[in-house]
């Protein structure tokens, strides 16, 4: 059985590696791109600060972050999302979620726990609005985002260039509170 936990600092390793293991996937054998960081190594000194940092930075504090993984029974993160609070102060009533399924997970309803469990941390810590981006051709996820309230309020035609493909970036958002 899969269960949804909350990361400390002490997971970066792990984290990095289930993230490393979902680039490698990104945009494989027709599959929906999962990033635009291609050849990046997740687990650099750089991205372990950025990462202890985040954790450690308070709620509504400016670049605070806060994480969830699915481990599986072997203690491998297979699926993660991560919120993430601007750098700027007056966008604090606001959060930026990523979220990434290993493709041996996908169809088990990894990302839609959690989405949920974000959305409940949303509306718990008066988070009003929770923002995303998402590749245009990523069906499956801009389906589970549709179904969960989230609506597209932009979309930036050929944002990116991932291994000669030409791929548009859709920006979607979910208002939390009224």
């Amino acid at each position: 059985m899969l269960k949804i936990v909350s990361l400390t600092p002490a997971d970066f390793t792990r984290w990095a590696e289930h993230l490393n293991r979902q680039i490698a996937e990104s945009g494989r054998c027709g599959r929906p791109f999962f990033s635009p960081m291609e050849g990046v190594d997740f687990a650099s000194t750089e991205r372990r600060a950025r990462f202890e940092k985040g954790l450690a930075t308070p709620l509504p504090q400016p670049t605070w972050m806060k994480v969830w993984a699915a481990e599986s029974p072997d203690s491998r993160f297979v699926a993660h999302l991560d919120l993430t609070g601007s750098s700027i102060p007056s966008e604090k009533h606001r959060a930026s979620l990523g979220i990434g399924v290993e493709e041996s997970f996908y169809r088990r309803g990894l990302g839609r726990r959690l989405m949920q469990g974000a959305i409940e941390f949303a509306a718990r810590n008066n988070i009003e609005w929770i923002d995303l981006s998402v590749f245009s051709d990523n069906n499956a996820a801009i389906g589970l985002y549709r179904s969960l309230g989230f609506e597209e309020v932009g979309r930036r035609n050929d944002r990116f260039r991932l291994s000669g493909r030409s791929v548009d970036d859709l920006t979607m958002t979910l208002r939390i509170k009224d």
